[in-house]
């Protein structure tokens, strides 16, 4: 097999220095600046592009001589996810290097270059190589282009099959599961998910908001619990009115709406959340579920004082 196998034909390749092999141990993309998962989750697609491992020249960390300065590995990773590196790679590696790189994005599939010797990144990618060198590429990520591209896509690889962490797996899973999902409730579920986030951070703190207090998930993990929510949970239906929810409208009171099941509670967490039209979530947060649900039943033939 080749790279040229793990990806489109227009796709990207992009460059990562590392200090390892990719493993069992350490299956994830990893790094320590915010601004390089920023940069991927703009621009690396997965199922089109690929990131290639370059193993550095620091005798200390990058141990085995084998990987100093060569290609070592082609991985697809998911640029939507970034996890905390702690919850995916094992134990011993995180006391022993893992607080260098706290952030870390999921290992979709992954090859190991054929080897050693494994290619020179000299010969292969001379110019994109020498980037690295930049103060501003250190720890960072760098593409190949042209005539390198094609050199790096020429190579030889063995597919690796990795064994994820559960945390992976499950986010895994529900990727997977949503892969079908409409476009018009995954642009909803984003909306949702932007909502609570500006929430969560309008009271000045990055997690939290005071008055009241309220908490909230990640991003990237927000986006499939609503969407899980909406098509498989509540079947496309309002949990509180039981009416269908209507992705793409104009009518505000139709918008679908992420309310919190216990108003009390100002976590937006997986048991506290469910998806309902706009103006049933106000309705009940003004007048209280006791009303809410005697309007529903006047609006539906149905006496109050009736079983």
């Amino acid at each position: 097999m080749k790279v040229a196998d793990m990806m489109k034909p227009d796709g990207r390749v992009f460059l990562k220095s590392v200090f390892g092999q990719i493993s069992n141990e350490w299956p994830c993309m990893s790094f320590s600046r915010p601004s390089v998962g920023e940069m991927l989750r703009q621009d690396f697609i997965p199922g089109r592009d690929v990131m290639i491992y370059v193993g550095t020249l620091n005798r200390e960390l990058t141990e085995n001589p084998d990987h100093r300065s060569r290609l070592i590995a082609s991985v697809v990773i998911e640029p939507s996810q970034v996890l905390e590196t702690r919850r995916i790679i094992s134990r011993e590696y995180w006391s022993e290097y893992g607080e260098r790189w706290p952030l870390s994005m999921p290992v979709l599939s992954a090859a190991v270059m054929n080897g050693p010797p494994f290619p020179k990144a000299h010969d292969i990618i001379p110019d994109a190589y020498s980037r690295f060198g930049k103060v501003e590429n250190r720890g960072g990520v760098v593409e190949a282009i042209d005539k390198e591209r094609e050199a790096v896509r020429a190579l030889n690889v063995v597919t690796l099959e990795l064994h994820l962490s559960s945390d992976v797996q499950a986010y895994i899973n529900i990727r997977t599961s949503l892969s079908e999902t409409p476009r018009s409730i995954r642009q909803e579920a984003t909306r949702m998910a932007n909502l609570i986030i500006a929430r969560v951070n309008s009271g000045g703190e990055e997690r939290v908001v005071k008055n009241p207090l309220r908490t909230a998930p990640n991003l990237s993990d927000l986006f499939p619990m609503l969407t899980r929510k909406w098509q498989v949970d509540q079947h496309g239906l309002c949990a509180l009115c039981g009416g269908v929810l209507v992705a793409a409208t104009m009518n505000k009171m139709l918008q679908a709406s992420a309310d919190r099941i216990d108003s009390t509670n100002g976590s937006y967490d997986e048991k506290n959340v469910h998806v309902t039209h706009l103006a049933c979530n106000l309705a009940k947060n003004k007048y209280g579920v006791g009303n809410f649900e005697e309007w529903l039943m006047a609006l539906r033939g149905t006496s109050p004082s009736e079983d």
